[in-house]
């Protein structure tokens, strides 16, 4: 009643039906019992009746052995295994022409119709440097080819390209003259015209000159008649490179030796003189007038017999390389060679200075504001100024409401000082800003203006061209004499530089800019000083400052401070710079030095303070007959600086006699009651207490710290501050509890205390 494994019952008739064998070429036992469909094919096939190789097999189903369909062998590990189906051609590899497909038709033992959707697979073989990647399109074999490459397995490059490794195509540049086409090969040697030679086709080859369109001319042709140096120009055998008529192969004139110039190389080069000769000249360029000299080659000229170079004028020497006496600092940026010398007019020699760094004096980090100021700096706001980092903002519209343009960016204290040391240096900063046009009333007006000078009454300015709207613009300016002017427009000498820099008042950018500006910001600011350092690649050395050799009583690189054991007299005769002359300290023997602008003699011993009292006296109280300078001296008390007078006691012994409010002692060394502080250290005095009336008892402070006795519920240094929860006035003192105040509440006791006026 049932049909044996391998067959089905025909039509699926229950009773009495025929059982046939199941089709599935021997790739499975089961077929189904009313389609005849096998089912579960083995063997790597597939189909209804089990009669095709499964995708990435090939080979004929049909046959009936388990061996009938066979791996794809891609890539072609076998000779006699190279068939797969198109979508099974591995990466990198694709898949040849249906023309090869039918060629390889004798080989396959399979139907027609089966065969054609067979490939042969082929490596994709894509350029190594020519492609983007290995694989290839699988029908196609074309493989990805970056820019500027060709061809199916990206091996070629356009016209005027040649391959040049990683690179891939890239320009072959043939010299358009020399070249017969913009082509060139592989190693990017391009096709030459006669006559030319070269990689790129782009000089002469040998036995030939005059490089020009179409190729180069061959020597045995007819004489150039503008080349002088052919078999009838009549060279100089002295100057040409060789002892024969040697042409240049691009103009065909005669080679010379390094010194010497001209078609027959019959003149020297500059930079040397005396002809045959041509002895090299030797200038140096740094103190040379320009206008005679090179700036490529660094070569100038000089006299042909003596060899004389044109200096300077603060340079002198035969070859330009030493500043005349006076001067300083052989520079080529200064165009005066060298700098004279400035000394406060006290001495007339100085060298430059040695062993010093530039250092940059910027903004700390807590100055994100910078004040904006009128053109003197009179009238000073901050209002519509913000940061926003690295910026300092100016926002105009408020600005205007304060401050009438031109206005100007004022730096802060640490540029306020002496900045001698700045010479030779450079003020740095960024500016930005956006109006509507560039050029406004404010265009003209300095970019950045000093003030200074030791009566702080000397302006200078500098001058640079209108900035563009929206553009980052950075500035370098030198602090030297050079570009900057007097507010008059008067060109400004290196004393009046000089004597601006010896102090700082202030220094001015311009913040408003063009015109209807809507808002500039600055930025990167930095003035460069000298200090004494070492040398590294973070510091370069200063140079162009000057060490002046100063006369007796004053010192600094200038002469700008008085020398230990003198101090400055602001009468009588005066420096240059109009700030007085240092005199010799007038302590009596007793001392050798004393502070340089009060004249007040420094202590030596604690034994010998009583000497150092500029003017004292005696026991009996009359001035001491001591031999004192006609020159006017402080009264005050050398050691204790509180008493303006003192008299001697015992031996080596003195009592200050005038002591101040709020001092005692034998020398003023001890606050008095009601006072506080430490008299007796450096810069200590004592200051009254000033306890408060309300807050503290009515008692003395504590004599060093200050701190007075607080009545309880006060605090603070003076007893000044009332406590948490307590109610302070005149009436005392009173704790507050719950809001309560002995039955009242805390809202009706301060009215209470505000109706009593208190």
């Amino acid at each position: 009643q049932m049909c044996a494994m391998g067959y089905r019952r025909v039509n699926g008739t229950l009773y009495h039906g025929v059982c046939e064998l199941c089709q599935c070429h021997g790739h499975v036992e089961c077929c189904h019992d009313v389609t005849g469909h096998c089912l579960g094919c083995r063997d790597h096939t597939v189909g209804p009746y089990c009669d095709q190789c499964a995708p990435g097999y090939y080979g004929d189903a049909t046959r009936g052995t388990a061996d009938d369909c066979q791996p794809c062998a891609c890539p072609l590990l076998s000779p006699s295994n190279k068939y797969v189906t198109l979508q099974q051609c591995a990466h990198g590899y694709t898949a040849r022409s249906k023309q090869n497909i039918i060629y390889y038709l004798s080989r396959c033992n399979i139907f027609m119709s089966s065969c054609f959707s067979l490939c042969l697979c082929v490596a994709c073989q894509c350029h190594t440097n020519g492609s983007l990647s290995e694989l290839c399109h699988q029908e196609t074999g074309q493989c990805q080819c970056r820019q500027h490459v060709v061809g199916r397995q990206c091996d070629e490059c356009m016209s005027g390209l040649h391959m040049q490794g990683a690179q891939g195509c890239v320009p072959c540049h043939c010299n358009s003259f020399g070249s017969k086409s913009f082509d060139c090969d592989e190693s990017s040697q391009c096709r030459c015209q006669p006559g030319v030679t070269g990689q790129k086709c782009d000089r002469c080859a040998p036995g030939h000159f005059s490089f020009q369109e179409g190729g180069c001319t061959r020597k045995n042709s007819p004489p150039n008649p503008l080349c002088l140096c052919n078999s009838l120009c009549g060279y100089n055998a002295l100057g040409s490179v060789a002892q024969q008529c040697n042409c240049n192969v691009n103009t065909g004139c005669c080679m010379c030796h390094e010194q010497f110039r001209g078609e027959k190389c019959d003149e020297c080069k500059l930079g040397y003189r005396d002809f045959p000769q041509c002895i090299s000249c030797q200038c140096s360029v740094a103190g040379s007038s320009l206008d005679t000299c090179d700036a490529e080659s660094g070569l100038c000229a000089c006299a042909d017999r003596s060899g004389q170079c044109s200096c300077k004028a603060n340079v002198e020497g035969v070859k330009c390389d030493r500043c005349k006496m006076g001067s300083f600092g052989l520079s080529h940026r200064n165009p005066l060679g060298c700098s004279q010398c400035y000394c406060f007019g006290l001495s007339s020699s100085c060298m430059e200075a040695t062993r010093l760094i530039r250092m940059r004096l910027t903004l700390m980090p807590e100055q994100t504001v910078l004040p904006l100021v009128d053109k003197s700096s009179r009238q000073e706001i901050t209002v519509g100024v913000s940061f926003q980092h690295p910026d300092i903002i100016a926002n105009a519209d408020v600005v205007q409401q304060h401050l009438s343009e031109p206005y100007y960016w004022r730096l802060p204290k640490q540029f306020k000082r002496s900045m001698i040391t700045a010479y030779g240096g450079k003020l740095k900063y960024a500016i930005y800003y956006e109006a509507r046009d560039e050029t406004g009333r404010t265009s003209y007006e300095p970019q950045v203006i000093l003030k200074g000078g030791p009566n702080k009454d000397k302006v200078m300015v500098r001058h640079m061209p209108v900035l563009q709207i929206g553009q980052l613009t950075r500035h370098e300016i030198d602090i030297t004499e050079h570009e900057w002017k007097h507010s008059d427009d008067r060109p400004m000498s290196r004393e009046d530089f000089m004597d601006i820099l010896f102090h700082v008042e202030y220094i001015l950018i311009k913040a408003s800019h063009g015109s209807v500006m809507r808002h500039s910001r600055i930025s990167e600011i930095t003035l460069e000083v000298a200090e004494v350092g070492t040398h590294s690649q973070d510091s370069e050395i200063a140079h162009q400052i000057e060490k002046c050799d100063c006369p007796l009583g004053y010192a600094g690189l200038s002469c700008e401070e008085c020398a230990a054991g003198f101090y400055r007299l602001a009468v009588g005769a005066t420096s240059r710079a109009g700030f007085g002359t240092c005199v010799r300290c007038q302590c009596n023997g007793h001392s050798d030095s004393c502070d340089p602008e009060t004249a007040v003699c420094q202590v030596r011993t604690p034994l010998m303070k009583a000497f150092f009292c500029v003017k004292f006296v005696t026991l009996d109280g009359n001035p001491a007959n001591e031999p004192l300078s006609n020159i006017h001296f402080p009264t005050k008390c050398c050691w204790s600086h509180f008493s303006p007078t003192c008299q001697t006691e015992g031996f080596n012994d003195y009592r200050c006699i005038a002591c101040p409010e709020g001092y005692e002692g034998k020398h003023c060394e001890r606050c008095a009651a009601g006072f506080h502080g430490n008299p007796s250290v450096l810069g200590g005095r004592c200051e009254e207490c000033k306890c408060d009336a309300y807050g503290a008892f009515p008692s003395a402070c504590d004599p060093r710290s200050g701190q007075c006795r607080c009545r309880p519920g006060a605090s603070g240094l003076k007893c000044d501050q009332c406590m948490e929860r307590h109610v302070c006035g005149p009436q005392g003192i009173v704790s507050i509890a719950n809001n309560t105040l002995y039955g009242l509440k805390l809202s009706t006791f301060l009215l209470c205390q505000k109706s009593l006026g208190y």
